[in-house]
């Protein structure tokens, strides 16, 4: 079957179908998988990593260190598939993916793991900036309002079955659980075979890959886009990472109840990927509005929750508000850069995302310092949150020109 051609012109330009859609899908798992992949193989590790000075804090970086190289190097591979294309830069970093993340299966050396976890850091960098950048290149905004729902919803399942297929592997031994890393070999293939450049590339201006733009990149719509996203992803890192630390204090000790109860509520987040679907007709500021609400009222709940049964409904409604706000800040960001500077964009956005991954446990820390407990502290981000919605409400009733025009 041949990938549907449109003739423009003098030159036919290539069209999109679902392949191409479901290799971004799938591709774009690949980030989320490298950091998920060895949560639960963190005992495992340290057990056999004992040896290791500092094992408690440097074992615990290995889940870490690919999201410090997503911060880091994002931009730079935005920039890079702006300039050279995104297609090579894609291949390229699936290739540094896939062996930086088989790498520790065949050594048996710490260091060679922290290698491979920067290498395979590295190759993240680049796949998520190309991803989300080749989806807005590929698909007209309805039909990336569909895929970008669609890798909300498959992102959920994959990301359960990851996390059962690492427990299983870790029980054979410590480095089994990096067999999971070759999955980007067929996707790699599949990548190579059916992706392509994008048709305004191939056909741009008489602009020779590797020159400058010919606009220069608008960087206070970069820095509205990255100052938005910190915000909204410190908040959506609160529970996400200090859920479990939150339901061990309220009574719940085995670590194994933990791990169950806390799959409730991420039921929320194929649900909320949905939502987020259903409600792109309302534009980005009202999206952001539900999902400022939805985490006052979930944090919010949780805060003043009298038992852990009842933070686990709030829960569910915070969780909801995650399954809405990623594919609906990619979407936002996707349509405020054009084709020329759509992959520095995304890399900012990416970089911007993760970095709040380390601001956020910091931010926890200091407000539990400030409010005296964990639970505390979630009731706090609910009344930010809340005080967030209620000013984007604002924005949206008052709708000045900029305004509207930002969030659009």
């Amino acid at each position: 079957m041949e990938t549907k051609m449109q003739n423009n012109g003098p030159q036919a330009v290539r069209q999109a179908d679902w392949r191409q859609g479901w290799i971004l899908v799938f591709s774009g798992f690949l980030p989320v998988m490298a950091i998920i992949a060895l949560a639960p193989t963190l005992p495992t590790l340290l057990a056999h990593f004992h040896d290791v000075p500092n094992a408690k804090l440097m074992v615990p970086l290995l889940i870490t260190a690919p999201s410090a190289c997503i911060a880091l190097f994002a931009p730079a591979a935005g920039m890079i598939a702006d300039r050279f294309g995104r297609r090579k830069l894609l291949l390229w970093a699936m290739a540094f993916y896939g062996c930086g993340g088989l790498m520790p299966f065949f050594i048996d050396n710490f260091w060679a793991v922290v290698a491979g976890r920067f290498v395979i850091g590295i190759g993240e960098a680049g796949v998520l900036t190309v991803v989300n950048t080749l989806l807005a290149d590929y698909f007209d905004e309805q039909a990336r309002h569909r895929w970008l729902m669609i890798q909300g919803v498959v992102g959920s399942m994959l990301g359960t079955l990851t996390i059962a297929s690492s427990g299983f592997l870790a029980a054979q031994g410590w480095q089994f659980p990096f067999l999971v890393y070759g999955v980007a070999i067929p996707i790699f293939l599949a990548s190579l075979a059916y992706l392509y450049e994008p048709a305004p590339r191939a056909k741009s201006a008489g602009r020779a890959a590797g020159s400058p733009p010919a606009t220069p990149f608008p960087y206070m719509v970069a820095l509205l886009v990255c100052g938005v996203t910190v915000v909204l992803s410190t908040i959506y890192y609160v529970q996400v990472i200090n859920f479990s630390l939150l339901l061990k204090e309220m009574g719940i000790g085995d670590p194994k109840s933990i791990g169950l109860w806390m799959a409730i509520p991420s039921i929320g987040v194929p649900i909320g990927a949905v939502v987020f679907k259903l409600t792109t007709r309302f534009g980005a500021g009202a999206q952001i509005f539900l999902v400022f609400l939805c985490y006052a009222i979930g944090l919010g709940g949780i805060g003043l929750a009298p038992d852990y049964k009842v933070a686990l409904a709030f829960a569910f409604v915070q969780q909801l508000a995650n399954g809405i706000i990623v594919p609906a800040l990619i979407a936002w960001t996707q349509g405020k850069f054009s084709f020329e500077h759509r992959g520095q964009g995304m890399g900012l956005w990416a970089s911007s995302f993760f970095v709040a991954q380390f601001l956020s446990p910091a931010a926890v820390n200091a407000m539990r310092g400030m409010v005296g407990d964990l639970q505390a502290a979630f009731l706090a981000f609910g009344i930010i949150a809340g005080i967030c919605a209620i000013g984007a409400c604002l924005l949206r009733l008052r709708r000045p020109p900029a305004v509207s025009g930002a969030f659009s």
